[in-house]
């Protein structure tokens, strides 16, 4: 994948496609490349880029500590240095972090937004806190193959008790994308603890899309109707028989909203 200079960081990024363009943000612990299901759906109509965040894959930057804030200037400064915007942003979990925070921040960059998988507080929503505390102790306190056995709390419990193929090919993908970079996903969830957008999610003006599966044990559905809830004029949507990998459980259910959010706010022409 090709790298550019933010100035402060080079990023690596991929892009297919042309039109429209679209930005997709990973999670935690994920990298650009995750969506690749995603760009094989949207490329042919859309210009489609994501990028490996700090501390993932092939971007550094993990040496300092960094929040959800520093992420979202990073994704800006890449977007500038790429001449990306105002474009469709899509951001899954961490991403949906970084998604609101560069809607609050830089609203020239977002014209339309789809938070996958999102929460509003870590220091409120003590739930999704406990989880990423809990992995981020796992993973620099015990050998990394415990840490990966807690991986499965993102499953669709349906999945895993009825579609056991489906299930093994979902792992398969995790295990594909994940980064190799232990520090920067360790970065991710310390990230990931600093996420507060609950007081300023007001200050989302772009047309907005909150998709959660039905069975999210991390990001719980209830966190998710608080976002749709506080942003104003959002719309909530639930992909049935999902948890929190739901772009890879259920990606057909995924395009069908995502198209008819895109085709319901049409994008601004590109001159």
């Amino acid at each position: 994948m090709p790298t550019i200079s933010t100035g402060a960081l080079d990023v690596e990024y991929h892009e297919e496609g042309s039109g429209p363009p679209i930005v997709w943000i990973p999670g935690t612990g994920l990298c650009g490349s995750s969506w690749e299901a995603q760009f094989a759906q949207f490329s042919d109509r859309y210009r489609c880029l994501t990028l490996d965040l700090r501390g993932s894959g092939g971007t550094g930057g993990e040496e300092s500590a960094f929040t959800v804030a520093d992420l979202a200037a990073d994704v800006a400064g890449w977007m500038d240095a790429l001449a990306v915007g105002p474009a469709t942003v899509v951001g899954l979990s961490l991403g949906s972090a970084i998604g609101q925070e560069l809607a609050i921040s830089r609203p020239d960059l977002v014209e339309r937004l789809v938070l996958v998988a999102t929460w509003s507080s870590s220091a409120a929503e003590h739930h999704v806190r406990r989880h990423f505390e809990s992995r981020l102790y796992a993973l620099e306190n015990g050998p990394i193959d415990v840490y990966a056995q807690f991986a499965f709390w993102m499953s669709s419990h349906t999945i895993y008790d009825t579609d056991r193929e489906l299930q093994a090919a979902v792992e398969g993908l995790l295990t594909q994308h994940m980064s190799r970079n232990l520090r920067g996903t360790a970065g991710h969830f310390r990230a990931d603890l600093s996420h507060e957008t609950r007081d300023r999610l007001v200050q989302i003006s772009c047309p907005t899309l909150v998709v959660h599966g039905d069975e999210d044990l991390i990001t719980l559905p209830r966190y998710n109707r608080t976002v749709a809830d506080l942003v104003p004029g959002a719309t909530l949507a639930t992909i049935p028989a999902a948890g929190h990998l739901s772009w890879w459980e259920r990606p057909d259910e995924l395009r069908v909203l995502l198209e008819a959010f895109l085709e319901s706010v049409p994008a601004i022409p590109i001159t």
